[in-house]
């Protein structure tokens, strides 16, 4: 028997109080569709104003205060902090790594250009393509290096897969390059970037980064067919790529920051959210595109930030023109959430619900 929970919580941002949760017929509406798909795991619903409502469903649901990695999710993060110095002046999405980092010794150093990294068409090596154990996890999740910053110097600048800009490839290296490069610029490392820039202004108190080696203890735990090789991948070596943890909670404070103009200035922030379909609609490691919601008068602009690793997988969509957002944090793989943009499915009918009002 699966049993939701449904929670409405008024928050306040900016010090300003939030008036009032998601209306009860679009809970209900999220809640229905959750349950009758056999969703195991976290939905947040949030409002223009601050508020939101988070509905923890399954047979045994996770607390609504519960902890959990926010995998790619942290890419994000690491393209707002990466806006911030492109606003402040003292970083150029045009500019070569090598500008930045002098001594990088991966062969197309001085052509990989910022928004290379940040668009997925830098060509460098792929982890995900590193040897396999015999459980089928790469050997660069497996032990990587001892660190993000050695994976960057190390497996990151081996022999390239292509020459940029190269066609759009998925790849952690990408951020976890750029993550030093921010490093090399403030002279701080990305842990320490993402508690100044984000987690303290906001106070996202459950908010941290694993370290090389840590494992999840305390955070929530996969339930679903995957979850035999969860325990074998070294989450720490993930760095600014997929290495962040939170409650859901916490990310739509974030969310709700971007979307309100207050971590990225108006200017750089339309940059993030500018996307060609000849790119896969990805810029600045988040998908921007229009999808024909229903109930909608028209296509519906959805800012998508997806997240994997190992057994949990997770979504947040942002939607700018109505300052809304819809937060999925999935605890049971394989999960078929399927793509809103497809018109069909799990993600269109639940995002549907939520903008089409």
């Amino acid at each position: 028997m699966i049993r939701p929970i449904a929670l409405a919580v008024t928050l306040t941002f900016s010090g300003v109080a939030a008036a009032a949760a998601p209306p009860d017929s679009v809970v209900a509406s999220v809640e229905g569709r959750a349950k009758a798909a056999g969703f195991d795991g976290a939905i947040l619903i949030g409002e223009a104003d601050g508020t939101q409502s988070t509905l923890t469903i399954g047979t045994k649901p996770v607390d609504p205060r519960a902890t959990w990695r926010w995998a790619s999710i942290t890419k994000q993060l690491a393209a707002v902090i990466a806006m911030q110095e492109v606003a402040a002046g003292r970083l150029d999405l045009d500019a070569p790594v090598a500008r930045y980092w002098s001594d990088w010794r991966a062969p197309n150093a001085a052509t990989i250009r910022i928004r290379d990294l940040l668009n997925h068409n830098s060509g460098l090596p792929q982890p995900d393509e590193s040897q396999a154990d015999a459980q089928g996890v790469p050997a660069f999740y497996r032990s990587g290096a001892a660190s993000p910053a050695d994976a960057a110097a190390g497996f990151c600048a081996g022999p390239p897969k292509a020459k940029p800009p190269a066609k759009f490839d998925y790849n952690n290296c990408d951020t976890i390059v750029l993550a030093e490069v921010l490093a090399r610029i403030t002279g701080k490392p990305f842990p320490a970037l993402l508690r100044e820039r984000i987690v303290a202004p906001l106070k996202l108190d459950s908010v941290g980064m694993f370290e090389f080696g840590q494992a999840p203890v305390g955070h929530v735990a996969p339930i679903g067919d995957v979850r035999e090789i969860d325990g074998l991948i070294n989450l720490g070596v993930n760095g600014a790529s997929a290495g962040a943890y939170g409650t859901i909670a916490d990310l739509w404070r974030f969310d709700h920051a971007l979307l309100q103009g207050s971590l990225v200035p108006a200017a750089q922030r339309a940059q993030m959210w500018t996307a060609q379909e000849s790119n896969g609609f990805l810029n600045a490691f988040q998908w921007t595109y229009p999808a024909p919601l229903k109930g909608c008068s028209g296509p519906v602009k959805i800012v998508e930030r997806q997240g994997l690793v190992g057994g949990i997988e997770l979504r947040n969509w942002l939607l700018p023109e109505t300052g809304r957002a819809l937060i999925l944090f999935s605890r049971k793989r394989p999960t078929n959430l399927g793509d809103p943009w497809e018109g069909k499915g799990f993600a269109f009918d639940l995002l549907s619900a939520v903008a089409c009002r």
